[in-house]
């Protein structure tokens, strides 16, 4: 979930983002003003609208309409036999800098 600032003056981080200060300084070089984008909060997944499937369909089916509402997710079983649902890996997700195309 999205989280937008509401305070009545602005904020300044740091450049890891780690601490906050109410007045700028080069140790606080980064603004939120209200209104802004601060961040986002976790929340639970709930699926939207009714996850109905007909008698006959497969879990697979089930796992399918998930993901497609997920978008960008996987899922299957390891060497091991275990069922893993995971997010596919790409640059956004793992946090590597993606400098060429």
């Amino acid at each position: 979930m999205l989280v937008k600032y509401i305070g009545d003056k602005p904020i300044y981080f740091s450049n890891n983002y780690e601490s906050m200060d109410f007045s700028p300084s080069a140790d606080f070089p980064h603004m939120i003003s209200y209104g802004q984008d601060a961040g986002y909060k976790e929340t639970d997944f709930t699926y939207p609208g009714e996850l109905v499937l007909d008698a006959g369909d497969t879990v697979t089916s089930l796992l399918d309409k998930i993901v497609d509402v997920l978008g960008n997710f996987e899922y299957f079983y390891d060497v091991n036999g275990r069922f893993i649902f995971q997010e596919i890996k790409n640059y956004l997700n793992t946090g590597s800098p993606l400098t060429e195309l």
